[in-house]
């Protein structure tokens, strides 16, 4: 895991220094050139008191273009957290699977507040679906570890940030939120035989099992998207970060995929908006640096929440 970290940390440096359009830098240089861009775009397309929460006054407001101009807002991006495979029954086995689904959830959430302090980017939204017991059990011990304090957020802003959903289908689920297009759906396996593409924004909904073992059992993931749910499974495209230890079917941390997802949609969407504010072509390549610049940060926070993970095992 040394070098590992070691590539991980050179990666970031040499996106830092790059410059130019694709040059990205920490997470506050990101915060702040967000907020200029949705300053500047909203700045030229507010009109009259229809100014949202987030947007600057900037004198008087000018006429609002054509409505046929005006682009549709993608729907917020979601994750849906699939506890269909069930926990199991015996007591010592069970109370460490809750803790685990609790504690890495809660570490994204937690992750992501401290992100967004002072910021109006909307995050996206996360759906824990499985059985009610088991849905109700991580619940309840996510709201012990704020009552704890051993998480920043409040048991109000978790339950104002998650969904939990019991006895709910996945299909029934994706359903009711009216999902635009199934294919715009993705199952998350790091056994899936495709990897997602970085030359586009990554797909607007995706599911992650709620697996977290330290043994695991290959293709369970991907049997589970394509043989039970027949949905499209795909894996991260970890091989482009070039690091020798990383590789696309290793399965990461789900606090860890979590995070890459989420700032992953955040940066296109900042590319979006910066395109839209400058009225400019995309550079090339830029999509793929929104991806390399999730990977190496989600990859970075792993390396410090979990200094010691311990190297998945097969039990193939």
């Amino acid at each position: 895991m040394a070098a590992a970290a070691a590539s991980i940390t050179a990666s970031l440096e040499h996106l830092r220094i790059r410059g130019g359009d694709d040059a990205v830098g920490d997470d506050s240089d990101a915060r702040s050139t967000a907020r200029n861009a949705e300053e500047e775009a909203r700045g030229k397309s507010a009109s009259g008191d229809s100014r949202s929460a987030c947007s600057v006054a900037r004198g008087p407001p000018s006429s609002p273009p054509p409505s046929s101009s005006r682009p549709v807002p993608p729907p917020p991006p979601s994750i849906l957290c699939d506890a269909w495979y069930g926990f199991p029954r015996q007591r010592r086995p069970r109370r460490e699977r809750i803790n685990a689904v609790a504690r890495q959830v809660s570490n994204f959430l937690d992750w992501r507040a401290s992100c967004n302090i002072g910021t109006c980017r909307p995050g996206c939204r996360v759906s824990l679906i499985g059985d009610e017991g088991d849905v109700g059990a991580v619940s309840h011990r996510m709201k012990e570890l704020r009552n704890q304090g051993q998480l920043r957020q409040s048991t109000d802003s978790c339950d104002a940030a998650m969904d939990f959903e019991s006895n709910v289908s996945i299909h029934e689920f994706l359903d009711r939120q009216q999902t635009a297009s199934m294919g715009d759906v993705v199952y998350l396996s790091p056994d899936a035989s495709i990897a997602l593409s970085t030359d586009v924004p990554p797909p607007r909904t995706v599911i992650i099992g709620m697996l977290i073992d330290r043994r695991i059992t290959e293709d369970r993931s991907r049997i589970r998207a394509e043989t039970t749910l027949k949905l499209r499974a795909a894996k991260l495209p970890l091989g482009e970060l070039n690091i020798k230890e990383l590789i696309s079917k290793e399965p990461l941390n789900v606090d860890t995929v979590m995070e890459l997802m989420q700032r992953w949609w955040w940066n296109c969407d900042r590319l979006e908006s910066q395109k839209e504010a400058i009225g400019d072509e995309l550079q090339p390549n830029a999509y793929r640096t929104c991806f390399l610049e999730a990977a190496a940060w989600a990859m970075k926070t792993q390396r410090d929440r979990h200094p010691n993970r311990t190297i998945h095992m097969s039990n193939n």
